[in-house]
């Protein structure tokens, strides 16, 4: 145990408060690096999911609102990438292609709620990466937790970096 006793000397106590100033500098450092999010490139651009969220996508990116029964529905097209949206209650979580194989989940924080990015490889030759988001619980009223999932498939390990780079980056706006 380190202390600051009458008994070491000063310089003792010199390298004491050098050495406790690096760990805490290396402390910070580390945690900052750990836990922090690249920022998305300087030319991409912020797309609205209607009111319900926002993501920072490359250029070109546009989101088209699809109607269905019980969920607010679209889907994003970006430059090598088209991903379906749901937004809804009971959201079944992330369902995976049927020939899809190799799948692993990186659980992550998206706008201060708990998700996971799924990467697969799919049998489909023209667009052999499959990728999703699954938000599990955005937000809760009287009718349950309200959930996002975004999937789809890309043709190049590129597109996808960029798809999880874009999952990143979603901020939610819906607020009950």
């Amino acid at each position: 145990m380190l202390s600051l006793s009458k008994h070491e000397g000063p310089e003792e106590e010199e390298m004491l408060r050098i050495a406790t100033a690096i760990s805490a500098v290396l402390v910070l450092a580390l945690s900052h690096s750990a836990f922090a999010v690249d920022a998305p490139p300087a030319d991409w651009i912020e797309v609205a999911a209607g009111p319900m969220f926002t993501v920072k996508a490359p250029p070109g990116t546009t989101f088209e609102r699809i109607r269905t029964g019980d969920a607010f529905a679209g889907a994003f097209h970006g430059p090598g990438f088209d991903l379906a949206v749901e937004f809804g209650y009971h959201r079944d979580g992330m369902k995976v292609p049927a020939d899809a194989r190799n799948a692993a989940d990186t659980k992550l924080v998206i706008d201060d709620k708990p998700g996971a990015i799924t990467k697969a490889a799919t049998a489909d030759v023209a667009h052999p990466y499959f990728v999703g988001l699954y938000v599990p619980d955005v937000e809760k009223d009287a009718f349950g937790p309200l959930s996002l999932l975004v999937t789809g498939t890309v043709a190049k390990s590129e597109d996808e970096a960029i798809v999880e780079r874009v999952f990143q980056t979603v901020k939610f706006g819906y607020k009950n």
